[in-house]
């Protein structure tokens, strides 16, 4: 190859351009995993909103019926239960929100290094 340098140059060339659409693809591969977690993420805070809600429903109900020792535990019961559902769902907000920021830094940086 000494005789040849041009010859060696192309050959690190080529090489670099093709690792580079190597790493390329992996980003982009990785961030469409991410994405799709991103969105069972999302989909699964929906699924628990629901059944939030549901349950708020329900205790309202009890909240109504005639006052009752087994009613008014019950609700109590579930005011708590309903208080740290509550707080899962922040948690899992504020999970999502940093999954979706991740997500754009990551094609923040795959931009940019495709416009190189």
């Amino acid at each position: 190859m000494d005789s040849f340098p041009c010859l060696e140059g192309f050959t690190v060339a080529t090489n670099s351009r093709s690792l580079f659409d190597r790493m390329m693809l992996y980003f982009e591969r990785e961030t469409s995993i991410d994405f799709d977690f991103a969105a069972d993420l999302h989909n699964l805070w929906v699924q628990f909103i629901d059944r939030t809600n549901d349950r708020k429903m329900f205790i309202s109900e009890l909240d109504g019926l005639p006052p009752s020792v087994i009613s008014y535990n019950c609700c109590q019961f579930l005011h708590q239960v309903q208080e740290n559902d509550f707080i899962k769902l922040l948690e899992l907000r504020k999970m999502i929100a940093e999954t979706y920021s991740e997500l754009q830094k990551k094609l923040d940086f795959v931009y940019v290094m495709k416009n190189m």
